[in-house]
C-alpha cells in the first residue's frame, strides 16, 4: 500500500499590491508616479516568464523606487512587450501593477491608491488582495532583488 503525504501551505505575503488600468506607455506612468509622489523610479532588465512549450517566454518591464519611509515600491508591465500574454494571467485587465514591500506601520495603500487616480489618463486603481490569488508567487520574485 502506498502512502502519500500531501504538504499544503498557505503563504502570508508581506507586501501591498494595486492594479493599473492606464493607457500610458511604462516610462510615462514611472514618470507621472515620479512627479506626484516624489520617487525616482529606475528601470530594470525586463522580466521574462516562461509559457507554454519550451523556450517560449514573455516580456516585462520593471521599475522600482524607494519611498522616504524606505518602502519599497515596484512596477511591473501585466502586458508582455510583443502582446502574447500576461504576468498575471488571471487578470487580464490590469495594465500594470504596484507593488509596494517594506512598508513602515503606518503606511496607508488606500490613500497612494486615491492619489494614483488623480492622475490624468489612468482609468482605474484597484487593492488587490495577493492571497485571494492564483498567481500572487510570481510577486515573490521582486521581494528578493
Amino acid at each position: 500500500m502506498k502512502k502519500i503525504t500531501k504538504l499544503e501551505f498557505e503563504n502570508d505575503f508581506e507586501f501591498l499590491l494595486a492594479g493599473v488600468i492606464s493607457g500610458y506607455k511604462d516610462y510615462k506612468l514611472c514618470y507621472m508616479l515620479n512627479n506626484l509622489l516624489q520617487l525616482n523610479f529606475v528601470r530594470h532588465e525586463d522580466v521574462t516568464v516562461p509559457v507554454g512549450k519550451p523556450g517560449s517566454y514573455t516580456r516585462h518591464s520593471y521599475f522600482s523606487a524607494h519611498g522616504k519611509d524606505q518602502e519599497h515600491y515596484h512596477i511591473i508591465s501585466n502586458r508582455d512587450k510583443d502582446g502574447t500574454g500576461s504576468f498575471i494571467p488571471e487578470m487580464k485587465s490590469i495594465d500594470y501593477f504596484i507593488l509596494v514591500s517594506e512598508t513602515p506601520g503606518n503606511f496607508n495603500m488606500n490613500e497612494l491608491t486615491k492619489k494614483i487616480r488623480e492622475v490624468e489618463n489612468i482609468s482605474g486603481v484597484y487593492e488587490i488582495e495577493p492571497s485571494e490569488m492564483k498567481s500572487a508567487e510570481a510577486f515573490l520574485l521582486f521581494l528578493e532583488a
